[in-house]
């Protein structure tokens, strides 16, 4: 009898287990468990991080010009020496800028400098060097921001100011994963020292 009842409430069990929901494990959580490249690219959580920005900036006419800046390792604003951070930081920017130019804001190339240099293999405008560019450019808005390595990837903030009095007016943060460029390494360097994955 008991051996029954045993059985019976094993029995419920098992069901219960079986009527349960499953947890769907979310798309980010598949590509960070990936020891690839991420299947979604930079451009698209730029692409999201920008959206999450439109979400709270404030109305901007056709006159409100936007430069945007470098993102910068969040650890090392002085000195860039984590070179993939910094990697990182000038794609964000380049596709930030793509990304608000096809909505119609007016992104203001602040690098172009005012003639262009032609080599034999190349012809540049774009130069960070002071005095190639121009001395002052009416800009209303600064869109910039910084990056921090953490164990699953990297959080990117990003805030937009009015430079009329340094007002932060739309601000977003978006976790991209590790191998959003690069598939993850067994031997990492990070902060000067050199750490070993699980083989």
């Amino acid at each position: 009898m008991k051996q029954l009842g045993f059985m019976v409430l094993a029995s419920a069990l098992l069901l219960g287990c079986a009527n349960e929901p499953k947890i769907a494990v979310s798309e980010e959580a598949r590509v960070f468990n990936k020891t690839t490249v991420s299947e979604r690219n930079l451009h698209s959580f730029a692409k999201q991080l920008a959206v999450s920005m439109f979400d709270t900036m404030p109305k901007l006419n056709a006159d409100n010009r936007i430069a945007v800046g470098t993102f910068l390792p969040e650890s090392d604003l002085h000195n860039q020496t984590n070179a993939q951070l910094v990697t990182l930081g000038n794609q964000v920017q380049s596709s930030l800028q793509t990304l608000y130019t096809q909505v119609g804001a007016n992104v203001i190339e602040f690098k172009a400098s005012e003639y262009i240099n032609i080599a034999d293999n190349q012809d540049i405008m774009l130069s960070r060097t002071q005095n190639d560019l121009a001395n002052k450019l009416a800009i209303n808005y600064f869109l910039t921001g910084t990056i921090s390595q953490v164990e699953s990837g990297f959080i990117v903030n990003a805030r937009l100011i009015d430079l009329t009095d340094k007002r932060v007016v739309s601000a977003a943060t978006e976790m991209f994963p590790a191998n959003i460029n690069w598939q993850e390494n067994k031997v990492l360097l990070r902060d000067g020292k050199l750490y070993r994955s699980n083989y």
